[in-house]
């Protein structure tokens, strides 16, 4: 008796170290050839049902109408923009155990939300078991390359400083979930985002 009562009482102080949440961000580029429009991968980041369709482990969407409280959503504060934010109901199917097929698979279904920006696009996902992923995707001149390939302060880098830039597709991502739980997301969203530039990158090529 005295076991069990000492078994409930670790269980009730260890609750709020289980619900306890963690925060991860992180930050991705990937170049873009010089061979693809650039503007090209903006307007596919714009079509946004077929932008959310690239998502590997998306089977199903439903856009809905937007509550006039997510434009209050924090991530969709910076930068402004008039674009309106859209509401989809996304349906996923994601492998809780590998190797065993459908029975090693959950179906879920959440809220997400996206906004275009001049650059892209900012989603906000709520998705379930208290897991919310806020991400913004972004075209940028690759300034990196900049620093590396030329004297941005010389007469010819000046005139040339646009055309011989380059450009990076970056992807600024930060999960928000119960600490036991951030490795599996953070796992998921590397494979969907890394599978989801490059899909971008290979459309706007076509």
């Amino acid at each position: 008796m005295a076991h069990y009562k000492l078994l409930v009482c670790l269980l009730v102080l260890s609750l709020p170290i289980l619900n306890w949440r963690a925060s991860h961000s992180r930050s991705v580029s990937t170049k873009i050839p010089e061979s693809i429009d650039q503007n090209a991968i903006i307007r596919a980041l714009h079509d946004q049902p077929s932008f959310i369709r690239l998502n590997p482990v998306v089977s199903d969407i439903n856009q809905v109408p937007t509550d006039p409280a997510t434009y209050e959503l924090e991530l969709f504060q910076t930068p402004k923009t008039l674009d309106p934010i859209e509401t989809y109901i996304l349906r996923n199917v994601i492998t809780i155990i590998p190797g065993i097929g459908p029975w090693g698979e959950k179906h879920i279904q959440f809220m997400t939300w996206l906004r275009n920006t001049k650059s892209g696009v900012e989603t906000y996902a709520d998705a379930p078991f208290g897991v919310s992923v806020g991400s913004q995707w972004m075209v940028l001149p690759d300034t990196a390359r900049d620093a590396k390939g030329r004297n941005s302060g010389s007469l010819f880098g000046m005139f040339n400083s646009h055309r011989d830039l380059g450009w990076i597709l970056v992807v600024e991502r930060t999960v928000e979930c119960v600490w036991w739980l951030m490795p599996f997301v953070t796992y998921t969203y590397d494979g969907v985002h890394t599978s989801v530039g490059r899909d971008l990158v290979r459309l706007a090529g076509i």
